[in-house]
């Protein structure tokens, strides 16, 4: 009876691997995750192997059926080798991260991978008072078409009361009794953002980067208004240094402007204010514009005042064009180079 040969260890967790780089054909990866994982070292010495002339072929002898492992074929014949079928393995590709899971938040999400089939970067929406993930943001999402890109957007966690339509808010914004707006000197603000919300923020990105694979410098938060108030909060006090951070009309809450981040951040920031928001004047929001750039670093940090903008989502070329030329700058884009195939040895 024939003897099983040994299947080879994957690169990274070493575990018998039965696919190995089509580029260069020597190292074996036991799925598209592990390869992914070891792309920006592996690619430093993947070279093309020279194409194996062909031998006379005989005919195949039947395999044993008692055998649970396949053999290798013999090294000194050539492979036969064929392209993994993404549908047949638990992985996707290696330009396809996993999608992330519901268990790993208590907050609601909706996540989009890619359209063009690469999920380089991920943009994480974060909306305003009052509004819900569907189907505003994630239209807008949709909407921008971003390259390279998988999107999400989280809703906050606390329905606002005494709304006829649903509504959701960050933080409590209201008084239950008078229906007075909330500010600074109610502790139970600050009090949701540091016991809830950040904490499930934090859960979810380390979920993202530990197991669906982005890299931190990959992630770019967007939010609105109460939703930029947290996304300036998870950037600064979440312990990941992440790539970038786009606020509309939105800057850190005033209880957190003694905060200091643990690690010094080299996170981008774009902050842009319309010159007729009724919630904040522009000598306001210059004031606070400077806490976010002691926090990130004046040479990381930017701010563009829209003439003619309100308290709202930017409505014309001129509000949206400082967005999308910061996404420009901002969105990692591997062209030219791809990573080699993931190939199934037969």
């Amino acid at each position: 009876m024939a003897t099983a040969v040994s299947k080879p260890p994957c690169a990274v967790c070493k575990t018998p691997a039965i696919t190995r780089c089509s580029r260069c054909k020597v190292v074996h990866y036991c799925s598209a995750v592990c390869q992914r994982k070891d792309w920006h070292s592996h690619k430093i010495a993947c070279t093309p192997t020279a194409p194996t002339p062909p031998t006379p072929t005989t005919p195949k002898q039947p395999t044993p059926t008692t055998s649970k492992q396949p053999a290798l074929p013999d090294p000194s014949k050539p492979l036969n080798v064929y392209p993994v079928d993404s549908k047949k393995t638990s992985g996707a590709s290696p330009d396809r991260k996993p999608e992330p899971k519901a268990s790993s938040t208590t907050l609601k999400f909706k996540y989009s991978p890619s359209e063009d089939g690469v999920d380089e970067n991920l943009v994480i929406f974060f909306h305003g008072l009052g509004d819900k993930i569907e189907p505003n943001f994630v239209k807008l999402a949709q909407s921008m078409q971003l390259p390279q890109t998988a999107t999400c957007c989280i809703q906050a966690p606390t329905p606002v009361p005494y709304l006829e339509e649903e509504g959701w808010q960050w933080f409590p914004s209201f008084n239950n009794m008078t229906g007075e707006l909330l500010g600074p000197d109610s502790p139970e603000r600050m009090i949701q953002v540091k016991q809830l919300v950040r904490p499930a923020l934090v859960k979810f990105l380390k979920h993202c980067i530990d197991d669906c694979g982005f890299d931190s410098q990959r992630i770019v938060l967007f939010g609105f208004s109460q939703g930029a108030q947290i996304a300036l909060d998870l950037a600064a006090f979440g312990g990941f240094n992440l790539k970038a951070v786009m606020s509309i009309a939105g800057y850190f809450m005033e209880e957190a402007q003694n905060d200091e981040p643990a690690t010094k951040l080299n996170t981008q920031v774009l902050i842009v204010q319309g010159d007729k928001d009724d919630l904040r004047s522009v000598k306001e929001a210059t004031n606070q514009f400077k806490y976010v750039q002691r926090i990130f670093g004046k040479a990381n940090a930017a701010q563009k005042i829209v003439a003619g903008m309100g308290h709202g989502m930017p409505s014309s070329e001129p509000g949206w064009t400082p967005l999308m030329q910061f996404f420009a700058t901002n969105l990692y884009h591997r062209s030219g180079e791809g990573m080699s195939d993931m190939f199934e040895v037969k």
